[in-house]
């Protein structure tokens, strides 16, 4: 097994599940923000809402930036150690 493509593994997998747990604590924080009786949201519409709960907030940015790092890193790091 080569060390760079085990490390690469290892991020990934840690930075995609940090931006899942990110994800998940934008959604909780939501569910926090709005009214209990209201129509519940699909996905997209509450990464929307979240925007214009907090429209300052810099999680949106951080989830997508780790998960998308995450995915990356584990492709390459899949890709490194079957080659």
């Amino acid at each position: 097994m080569n060390t760079k493509a085990d490390w690469f593994v290892v991020v990934g997998f840690l930075s995609a599940a940090v931006g899942v747990s990110l994800r998940i604590f934008m959604t909780m924080r939501y569910g926090d923000a709005h009214p209990v009786n209201g129509a519940s949201k699909n996905r997209r519409d509450i990464t929307r809402a979240y925007g214009s709960a907090f429209p300052k907030s810099w999680l949106p940015l951080a989830m997508r930036i780790s998960l998308y790092t995450g995915v990356v890193l584990l492709i390459a790091g899949f890709l490194l150690e079957f080659r």
